[in-house]
């Protein structure tokens, strides 16, 4: 898998908002999210990542399809946008070292069907604190929709593998992100 870490110094993401979910508070916000209805693996990686032991939280996804160029012309792709939550807000520089961590375990995946962009972008809490989140993107090719989404699907299971690793050692305090 082909992996991208970028620090995004733009507009940034929101964290607060009426429209957010908190799927922590009320996992059953679940349903109300299109995405996860429809795909059960992305519904798996939201619940994982939002779990109480889990120490992301996630405050936006999105699935789509777009169209590409060459023999794999169709691409699927999703986007969820997430936070490190130990309890107090993680500097850009914590925020790279998880991503590029997170790069290291996704690039261990063969292929290039399949590739992730990792975005460090500014954050907007709720109380207007400032931090920053990270926003996963993946995009998988296909010359087909159903191959593309099946590829995007396979992409996942390793995008939540990766992030699982990455929260035990965390919770183990192997990782160091202070």
């Amino acid at each position: 898998m082909r992996v991208i870490v970028t620090s995004d110094s733009g507009q940034g993401c929101s964290v607060a908002g009426p429209e957010r979910l908190d799927l922590r508070e009320e996992p059953a916000g679940i349903d109300r999210i299109d995405a996860a209805r429809r795909y059960p693996a992305f519904r798996g990686l939201l619940l994982n990542l939002n779990s109480d032991e889990s120490p992301f939280t996630t405050f936006g996804c999105k699935v789509w399809t777009e169209d590409g160029e060459g023999a794999e012309p169709i691409v699927f792709a999703s986007r969820i946008d997430l936070v490190i939550s130990q309890g107090e807000r993680l500097s850009r520089a914590q925020y790279h070292e998880m991503a590029t961590r997170l790069a290291g375990l996704l690039e261990r995946e063969a292929g290039d069907a399949v590739r992730a962009e990792l975005h460090i972008s500014p954050a907007q809490f709720t109380g207007g604190f400032e931090g920053f989140c990270l926003r996963l993107l993946l995009f998988a090719r296909g010359a087909a929709q159903d191959q593309a989404q099946l590829r995007w699907s396979l992409g996942l299971v390793r995008v939540q593998q990766a992030l699982l690793f990455l929260a035990r050692a965390i919770r183990q305090n192997r990782v160091s992100i202070e």
